[in-house]
């Protein structure tokens, strides 16, 4: 990696990284170190990628050993075909392979989601490759980083492309070498205008300068001008040959694989972006591919706002699904037309990996005015439709309330599914796995026409989630909390004044980070903003305004990770008809956290519905 000063003390190179094969979009870095090349033991599972196809790649050795990680465009061609080649050890040097071992086509896995013909980047860029317990002895194997926050983190970056600097971006022809980098995490592709790449990490390569500071210039993303050591700015970027090559995050002295490369702008030039494969919103499905622990997915980053509907104020069904962890946790990362667009009902949803491949899915369900329609959206592109139902009698109108979450324990989210205004307190359970129909009760009296809310958590303390239920409008605010095991009735009591009539919102989550899981409450239409939380046994914890306390129409209630560094989950709220759609999320003590944004315009006054997935 040759080196060039720029202005006075700045010095840059650029690390090797690969185009997304003919969709060329290289990533440049700069890099200022004598020891621009590395033969440092600790990398020595950063391997090359050799393809039958005259391609080069890079890759990383998992704890595992049995296998290499990658980017899915490393390992296929144009059309998606899987690539058979080598996988090359360079141990304890730069540029000498130690080990080739062959691989075929067949121990090429990907996962769900990734698309060949995209133009330029392509999300779910991630593959692995079985290398059949062949790894030399004594090379490292790394663990995934699982943590959301990644964003301000330092990375180190480990390729074998192209070498070059800032100024006149990486030479090509210079693929082979084995080099090192450093440079920030600062946004998500759904923070600098790529919606489709919410689950990439993003970096700039910057010169040191306010004006070549890229994410902050062009996106309003909080950005610094770079890494510097000693006053010298040492920031690094890749470049075509170090596809699928790993940026490490440091944890307690151990290399984690935070992000896996998978293109870039500039030719990796000064002010260019680079693009990661951001590996914890993938690790559940990696887990799935190289035979590691498979758990069902508990808690996400990812909520949503979805409108209501009110005479005065409608909307057409557009979800709007965002990631707390993001540099701009307001900027949705999909926007989904859930229904026909001249549908203006409303729309609620649920958040959960349905089809168990290790991505949170969306899960709609139209308002009332609607069938009892439910849709659910796979989330590696947030388009594909897994499931289209109706469940309830299809002449029914009233629409449906939902949750998620895996109630038989065979690690696929179940649909949870309640009947909407006018229809009775019915419940139904929807096997994730092929929609067998698991539980169908009714909460209440049947003869009640209210409809219910609804939720789900781990309440009782036992390993099997159970059941939230609060009264739909017409009925007193009471709640029930059903055993998930064998449906006895854990809780059965009144959440508010009995003599309210507008009914109560629920939600359930790990508010407190304690052992069991608390209920969170909102008032119904016709009530205050108020939000409630009691514990398992129905005590109560917190007690407080999510608006002003003036208001009439209720406040509708979820739970979810609002922050990246979370280690419990926050109160979502969103308000009811006749407010504007202020987004809002509360702590365990109701005091305002991260979240404070209106969701669509505010002119919109129908009220929005609120998705989360907490712990």
């Amino acid at each position: 990696m040759p080196k060039k000063p720029f202005h006075g003390k700045k010095h840059f190179h650029c690390l090797n990284l690969e185009s997304l094969e003919e969709r060329v979009t290289p990533i440049v870095g700069a890099y200022y170190s004598d020891a621009s090349t590395t033969n440092n033991p600790d990398f020595n599972g950063v391997v090359q990628i050799a393809l039958s196809n005259n391609t080069v790649g890079s890759g990383a050795l998992m704890f595992n050993r049995n296998y290499i990680i990658t980017a899915a465009h490393v390992v296929t061609d144009n059309l998606g075909n899987k690539v058979s080649g080598l996988v090359k050890f360079f141990e304890n040097s730069s540029n000498a392979v130690s080990l080739s071992i062959p691989f075929g086509a067949t121990d090429v896995s990907i996962v769900n989601g990734y698309n060949p013909g995209a133009i330029g980047l392509s999300p779910n860029d991630v593959a692995v490759i079985n290398i059949h317990n062949q790894a030399p002895i004594g090379v490292p194997g790394y663990e995934l980083y699982r943590s959301f926050d990644e964003i301000g983190k330092s990375f180190t970056m480990v390729g074998f492309g192209n070498t070059g600097n800032g100024t006149s971006a990486a030479l090509p022809g210079t693929t082979g070498t084995k080099r090192i980098g450093v440079n920030t995490f600062e946004a998500l592709g759904s923070d600098v205008s790529e919606p489709g790449l919410y689950r990439d990490l993003v970096y700039d390569f910057d010169n040191g300068t306010n004006s070549g500071n890229s994410l902050f210039t062009n996106y309003g993303v909080n950005s610094t001008l770079g890494e510097t050591s000693s006053g010298i700015l040492i920031e690094a970027c890749t470049a075509k040959g170090d596809s699928g090559g790993p940026g490490f995050i440091q944890v307690n002295g151990s290399l984690k694989i935070a992000g896996i490369v998978s293109g870039g702008t500039l030719n990796s030039g000064f002010k260019g972006t680079g693009y990661y494969s951001r590996v914890s919103a993938f690790a559940n499905e990696i887990d799935s591919l190289t035979g590691g622990q498979t758990l069902a997915v508990t808690a996400s980053p990812l909520f949503t706002a979805s409108p209501g509907s009110s005479p005065a104020s409608y909307s057409s069904p557009v979800v709007k699904i965002y990631d707390s962890s993001s540099a701009i946790p307001s900027r949705p990362v999909a926007s989904v037309m859930a229904f026909t667009p001249s549908f203006t009902g409303g729309v609620v949803t649920a958040l959960g990996d349905v089809n168990h491949d290790g991505v949170i899915d969306l899960i709609a369900g139209a308002g009332k005015g609607g069938g009892p329609n439910i849709k659910v959206i796979s989330g590696t592109d947030f388009s594909t439709v897994l499931y289209n139902f109706f469940a309830f009698e299809p002449g029914f109108t009233g629409g449906v309330t939902l949750s998620s979450i895996d109630l038989d324990g065979d690690l696929y989210s179940d649909i949870v599914v309640g009947a909407g205004p006018g229809g009775g307190p019915r419940i139904k359970v929807f096997s994730g796995r092929n929609l067998t129909v698991l539980r169908d009760f009714f909460a209440f009296e049947p003869t009640f026409s209210g409809g219910v809310n609804i939720a789900t958590g781990l309440i009782n303390g036992d390993a099997t989630p159970d059941i939230v239920v609060g009264a739909g409008a017409g009925g007193g605010p009471r709640l029930k909390v059903f055993d998930g095991s064998n449906m006895a009735v854990i809780l059965d009591f009144f959440v508010y004044d009995p003599v309210f009539r507008g009914g109560v919102h629920v939600a359930a989550g790990n508010i407190d980070g304690l052992a069991n899981q608390e209920i969170v409450v909102g008032a119904g239409n016709g009530g205050g903003p108020n939000v409630r939380v009691y514990d398992s046994t129905g005590n109560l914890l917190q007690d407080f305004f999510a608006y002003n306390p003036l208001f009439t129409g209720g406040v509708r209630v979820a739970t979810g990770l609002t922050s990246s560094t979370a280690t419990s989950a926050d109160i979502i709220t969103g308000p009811g008809i006749g407010a504007t759609p202020n987004v809002r999320s509360y702590n365990s003590q109701g005091q305002l956290a991260q979240l404070n944004f209106f969701a669509f315009s505010q002119a919109f006054s129908g009220g929005i519905f609120v998705g989360g997935r907490g712990f």
